[in-house]
């Protein structure tokens, strides 16, 4: 008998079974206004033509009865520089609002409408137009932090690596405020254009049908036609000892930490705070899935509580 239990049995025996494998949750989580939570949709930050047609707009979620100053996180949402929307972020903006921080998710301009470096300038309106506002939802102008994801992650570790330079502001509203992060949160974002690997997607998908995300964001080069623009376009190129603590999160099937090994490297030689957060069998975009969405939210407000409040 025991020899039959072991052979039918890979596990314990004595009637005792195998618990079984237990998938990821791909179910994906949908907003869901609870309470404690004050949206507001569409309003206008910057405009981004001469004759003030073009606008963008955001949306902000906010703690309701605050009786003090929160911290802010202006979210850049993903989509390969080429599609997406403020509302891809609605769940995780009233998750984190509901721990405390005014959230405000921008659109800024696709790569369709206008290349590199449009969307980093929107980015950055979007900052200088929380900083500009911060009385009126009550947020501390002195904590404010950004955040994305893919893309999104992409323009977060710009607007960190150029924070107080000066750099990339562009010509939109309320240039008279700073732009400036005190933390920031990069999701799966790229950091170097110009990573080895990168470079040889990216050449390979030159002259496809398909073609490549990062192409038509920097002005349909590739890197052996301007490596110029895809160096100045990384935001490794201009981190330094004023970048601001950042933390890195990726999937563990998503590339994990290749993105932003230089990157943290730069930061470790400036002695600037970093962390890197894998996600055990998160897929690209993991803070999509109930199974990632609560141990992402809870890595964002352990980093920025450390590091912001």
């Amino acid at each position: 008998m025991v020899v039959v239990c072991l052979l039918v049995f890979p596990g314990p025996c004595f009637g005792q079974k195998t618990p079984p494998k237990k998938n990821p949750n791909k179910i994906k989580v949908l907003p869901d206004m609870t309470e404690g939570v004050i949206a507001e949709g569409s309003i206008i930050f910057n405009y981004v033509d001469a004759k003030r047609r073009r606008r963008l707009t955001l949306d902000v979620y906010r703690p309701e009865n605050r009786d003090r100053l929160s911290p802010a996180i202006v979210m850049y949402f993903g989509g390969g520089w080429q599609n997406g929307r403020p509302g891809l972020f609605a769940p995780l903006a009233q998750a984190l609002a509901q721990r405390g921080y005014v959230c405000v998710v921008p659109e800024y301009r696709l790569s369709g409408e206008a290349p590199f470096p449009a969307a980093v300038y929107d980015a950055k309106a979007a900052v200088r137009w929380t900083r500009k506002f911060s009385k009126r939802f009550k947020v501390d102008p002195h904590r404010i932090a950004c955040l994305g994801g893919s893309a999104g992650g992409h323009l977060a570790g710009f607007v960190a690596a150029t924070s107080s330079t000066g750099k990339f502001e562009g010509k939109g509203e309320h240039r008279e405020v700073s732009s400036e992060v005190q933390a920031a949160v990069v999701m799966c974002g790229p950091m170097n254009l110009l990573d080895p690997n990168t470079v040889e997607r990216i050449e390979k998908s030159a002259g496809t049908a398909s073609g490549h995300a990062v192409i038509d964001f920097l002005q349909g080069e590739t890197p052996s036609s301007n490596e110029v623009l895809y160096r100045e376009a990384s935001p490794i190129t201009h981190a330094g000892a004023h970048t601001p603590p950042v933390l890195f999160i990726d999937g563990e099937f998503d590339n994990p930490g290749n993105r932003s090994t230089e990157f943290r490297a730069l930061l470790n030689q400036h002695k600037t705070a970093n962390e890197f957060v894998m996600l055990p069998k998160a897929p690209h975009p993991f803070w999509v899935y109930r199974e990632w969405f609560t141990p992402t939210v809870d890595a964002v407000d352990s980093f920025l509580r450390k590091h912001m409040l």
